[in-house]
Formats: structure tokens, sequence, C-alpha cells
């Protein structure tokens, strides 16, 4: 011990959260306590691993006859979670660490602890200023959203490669396709940009529109309003939709040439895939192959899945394979 004879008294939940404590709590004495007992500990005091109310709660109001009374069953709850710290850290109540120890053993942690803690812990948004408890929920793929996803409607929407009709938007909350029209879209945007705008002193902007914007029927208000609502997301809530790339559709047809027991067939289609055009040629040639032509919308659905994967965990969604 450095600082103290006295060992600092932590139960094992704290032995992971305290290592993102980042200057908030209760009430003041409580953050002081809290200020003083990691300096101890980082300082290389030891420490004794208890099993119920330590130094930290010793200065918290919520702490009444030797319980937690945070909420209803939040005692049990909070030992259960020591429970699980104490198998995750693979240390035992009484025995005696030290704080550079136990650092050393979150990161290999982190992913198991924060699945069922972290999420929905009341103090996340105070770890959340913390770099280092960023950098490990990144890794671990917690700020991962997971929605519901109909890949075959992604698969119509990426397979729609000239966009002249239509645009689709995912919704990163429900996982559903939004299509719009691009003469909707259109009309929405000349609505939002088709007007005249002067800035007048520091940050106050006045719009004046050059007419009064038309009615619309009541029936298209609501997609309007939801276009808007896309428009104008900052959040990211909604993310537009990409085409399939050449490159991907042209690798799976490929692929898929190399599948086929009837040679004629496979040089017939290799050379629909020479030059512009290539897909719609393709699936030309499979209508006069019935067999073959239904076998390849599985193996295309297949090879989109892979692709629709690799682009939802590129926005931060995770979806079964």
């Amino acid at each position: 011990m450095t600082s103290s004879s006295k060992p600092v008294k932590l139960r094992a939940h704290h032995l992971i959260c305290l290592h993102f404590f980042h200057g908030e709590g209760y009430n003041p004495e409580f953050i002081t306590n809290l200020r003083e007992l990691i300096r101890r500990a980082t300082a290389g005091d030891e420490i004794t691993v208890q099993f119920g109310p330590d130094d930290v709660c010793e200065m918290c109001s919520y702490l009444r006859s030797g319980k937690c009374s945070y909420g209803k069953g939040a005692d049990a709850e909070i030992r259960e979670m020591d429970r699980t710290a104490l198998a995750l850290l693979q240390i035992e109540t009484g025995s005696r660490v030290q704080w550079s120890d136990m650092k050393k053993k979150i990161p290999e942690i982190f992913g198991l602890w924060s699945q069922p803690y972290c999420r929905m812990c009341d103090w996340r948004k105070a770890c959340e200023k913390d770099a280092y408890f960023r950098m490990l929920y990144n890794l671990s793929g917690m700020n991962r959203k997971h929605c519901e996803i109909d890949f075959d409607e992604i698969q119509k929407a990426m397979e729609d490669i000239s966009r002249d009709s239509f645009e689709y938007f995912l919704d990163r909350e429900t996982g559903e396709i939004i299509p719009f029209s691009e003469e909707l879209l259109q009309e929405v945007q000349s609505k939002l940009y088709a007007c005249d705008s002067e800035e007048i002193e520091d940050d106050i902007e006045y719009i004046e529109y050059d007419e009064e914007p038309e009615e619309l029927p009541d029936w298209m208000e609501d997609e309007v309003e939801l276009a808007l609502e896309i428009l104008l997301d900052e959040e990211g809530r909604y993310v537009r939709v990409p085409e399939r790339s050449n490159a991907a559709a042209y690798e799976s047809m490929a692929k898929f040439i190399g599948t086929l027991e009837n040679p004629l067939l496979g040089e017939e289609l290799t050379a629909a895939l020479n030059g512009k055009g290539a897909f719609r040629r393709f699936k030309d040639v499979l209508v006069g192959h019935p067999k073959e032509r239904k076998r390849w919308h599985g193996y295309n659905a297949k090879e989109m899945k892979k692709e629709i994967i690799g682009w939802l965990q590129s926005i931060g969604i995770e979806a079964a394979s």
C-alpha cells in the first residue's frame, strides 16, 4: 500500500464501472468520496473485494439498512451484477486485488459485461463522456441497432439501379423500407429550397416565399410530411438505400455460371455478360430455362443477402445472416 494502511473496500461491479467515472454522482459529497477512492486505488492502495455495501455505497443517500433503495428490487439486481463481475474478473469476495490488474481485464470482458448491463443503465450517459468507454463500447458492437430487416424489400430497392421512378430509404429504427416517387421528392425539395433568404444580424434568418404554397390533396399530406421528415433528418434515422454496384451484380452472375452443368447455357450466359445491359440479357437468356432461372433467383438472393448484411453493418445495424 502507498498512501493509506487501510484497504479500499469495493464491490465487484464497481471494479468494472468505476474505470469510466467522469465526475458525476448523486451529490457533491458522494462525488468527492468517489474521487478520493479512485485516487487511492490508482495510486496503488490495496483493494478488498466486497459483496454488499462498500466504501462507495457508504456515502450514497440510497443506502438503507445495508441495502440499496434506489428502486424496487435494486439491491437484488446489484448483487446479481456483483456475482457476474466476480465471475468475469475471476476474483472472489474477500480477496485483495490491485486497480491496475483489474483495468487490464476490462477490454477482454467488456463485451460480456456491456450486453446485459450497460445498454439500459441509468449511468450510461455519464460513462459515454469517457473516451475509453466509448472506444470499448464501439469495439464491442453495442452501438449497433437491432431491428427487423426485410431482405427482399432491400434487395428490390438495391436492384432498382436506374432510380428513374422511385427513391428508397431505410428507417433505422423500424427496419422499414420507404419508397418515394421521384415526383414527390422533387415537389417537396422545391418547396424547401425555392425561396429567397436573407440573413439579418447574427443567427436570425428570415425566409420569404415567392408565392403561397399550393394546397396538396389530402391523400398526399401524410406522404409529404414523411418526405419532409426524411429530408430534414439530422439524427441519422433514415438512410438512403444504395443501388447495387455493377461489379457486385456481374460477380454474382459470373459465379452462377460456374455452377452450371449445361456447358451450352454457360457459354450463352457468358456471352450475355459482354457489354452494356448485361444484367438484362442474362435474365432474358434464363427465360428459356425455367429450372435454371428459378435456381438463379435463389442463388442471387443469397449473394444479395451477404451484400445487404455488409451494408447494414457499415451503417451500424446488426442483422442475422
